[in-house]
């Protein structure tokens, strides 16, 4: 662990709510980066950011300096991530009120597609396949492929923010990678 972090713990652990603010700052926004990559919706990832650092806080004295107090921040994230992305596929409809704000959004959107370049709408084409076909993925695999290829972490690093050993960690992404070519070339057809 960084020492300033390290010093930064030792601080707000004694109640020095200024050293924790800049533990928040440092990392706010790769929790909300993540978090964003694992729901899809930027409300949800503040919100879900907001809660992170809730938690870190209240629970700072079970930070182990066994791992990086950003793995541990990683962690919580993913795990309410997770939680997130579970209550959405068991209760996959929404309230009226967001439906129809979507459509509307959609609409504008449209409108503003044909101003785009023919590039432009390609690139935005490939993402929504590329979120689709992560979603095909068991929760390990896709938390496993964004951490790796969306925020460059280590299988080392997976496997402490997985809780699990680094060649599951590794198992997970080669997994995830065959499967979301298997997906994305059953989408072309």
């Amino acid at each position: 662990m960084p020492d300033n972090d390290n010093r930064l713990i030792i601080k707000a652990r004694k109640g020095d709510k200024t050293a924790f603010g800049r533990l928040v700052k440092k990392y706010q926004q790769k929790v909300l980066y993540l978090a964003y990559d694992m729901v899809g919706d930027y409300d949800e990832a503040k919100d879900i950011a907001q809660e992170v650092f809730i938690r870190a806080y209240t629970k700072l004295d079970q930070f182990e300096k066994r791992a990086r107090f950003s793995t541990w921040l990683y962690r919580i994230t993913v795990n309410l991530a997770l939680d997130i992305y579970r209550k959405k596929k068991r209760y996959p409809l929404k309230p009226l009120e967001t439906s129809l704000k979507e459509i509307e959004s959609h609409s504008q959107e449209n409108e503003s597609v044909s101003a785009k370049s023919d590039r432009a709408v390609e690139i935005d084409e490939m993402q929504v396949r590329l979120n689709d076909a992560l979603d095909e993925l068991t929760e390990h695999q896709k938390t496993a492929t964004i951490l790796k290829y969306f925020h460059q972490k280590s299988s080392k690093e997976i496997a402490a923010i997985l809780g699990c050993s680094e060649s599951t960690a590794r198992i997970h992404i080669h997994r995830a990678l065959g499967n979301l070519k298997k997906v994305l070339q059953k989408e072309e057809f």
